[in-house]
């Protein structure tokens, strides 16, 4: 099934990620991710390091949204030979928005 925006334009599966991987996450036992959410001034934003082929950490993403925006998610990195990679990428991106004033906290395990 394919995926589209408000206006109708198919998505990719890295726009898409919320939703696909939400519904991934409830469906299969293989893929896993990482998520912070942040927090500051009525904004949310969200990092997401996501792992497809769970329990494997490799290939891994790292996305990041701004759903009180509507902005859909951006791939900011990926590997797929760099054991850590994505975890250190996105904990140093967390970092940073925490440097700005962002109130970030890891979310639970679905």
């Amino acid at each position: 099934m394919a995926i589209s925006d408000n206006h109708g334009r198919p998505l990719s599966r890295a726009a898409a990620l919320p939703g696909w991987l939400a519904a991934a996450v409830a469906l299969s036992g293989g893929v896993a991710a990482e998520t912070w959410t942040c927090r500051h001034d009525g904004l949310v934003r969200h990092v997401v390091v996501f792992y497809p082929d769970a329990p494997a950490t490799l290939p891994c993403e790292v996305f990041y949204s701004k759903p009180t925006e509507n902005r859909v998610p951006r791939p900011l990195w990926s590997a797929r030979n760099a054991e850590g990679y994505c975890t250190d990428k996105a904990a140093a991106f967390v970092e940073r928005l925490r440097g700005w004033g962002w109130v970030c906290e890891e979310d639970a395990a679905p």
